[in-house]
């Protein structure tokens, strides 16, 4: 795996790097076609990278091979990573977004920061997707839910990450296959969304080993 992902980043990123080169125009010699066309390559370079990712992610999970490395996050701070990283989104579409902490929460806590940010963005993603007016959220609280297992799963009360969105929703007859690998609601939301159908089988399995 790690050396899949080696041959298959490197080209790629070379190729990202010099579509946005590219796009930037910085000798002025490009037309204005020419520079879409740049564009282009770069997006579409980004969308495979994100797949591949996705692939590999995937993969490391069936093989057992996904490593959790523990360690303390600050909450405030994850609040702000969250604020920073969509706040743009959500206001080019008129969209409010609100990032709630409960007032009983500690500080910190021990998890693994980089997935526990991976399944966040994955759900903050779709939420985004599939709003068009309204508001997306997310709710940091306790919980007395001590069903949880998982590597990093210590004893007393878990601590429940939720997203919320009013946006076109999910029928309930569908609620089960979204989580299973290149799944979708139907042909028609994948044609005008996009997206690989990955990310919540991904997410998934991440909290599970989260705990």
């Amino acid at each position: 795996l790690a050396n899949m992902s080696h041959e298959l980043r490197t080209p790629l990123n070379s190729i990202l790097i010099l579509g946005q080169q590219l796009a930037e125009n910085g000798g002025g010699n490009l037309t204005g076609r020419q520079v879409d066309f740049a564009k282009n390559i770069h997006s579409a370079g980004t969308d495979l990278l994100t797949l591949i990712n996705d692939i590999l992610d995937l993969s490391k999970i069936e093989a057992g091979a996904m490593t959790i490395e523990e360690q303390a996050i600050d909450l405030a701070t994850l609040k702000e990573h969250l604020a920073r990283n969509f706040g743009q989104l959500a206001q080019s579409k008129g969209i409010t977004f609100r990032i709630d902490l409960a007032n009983n929460l500690p500080r910190a806590v021990r998890t693994d920061p980089k997935r526990l940010q991976q399944v966040l963005r994955n759900l903050l993603s779709n939420a985004f997707k599939f709003t068009e007016k309204g508001a997306v959220s997310v709710r940091i609280e306790m919980t007395e839910n001590a069903a949880s297992q998982g590597p990093v799963r210590g004893a007393g009360p878990l601590i429940a990450f939720s997203v919320v969105d009013s946006g076109i929703g999910i029928p309930a007859e569908k609620q089960a296959i979204i989580f299973e690998a290149f799944q979708q609601v139907d042909g028609g939301t994948d044609r005008k969304y996009g997206g690989t159908g990955l990310g919540l089988t991904i997410s998934r399995e991440i909290a599970r080993l989260l705990g």
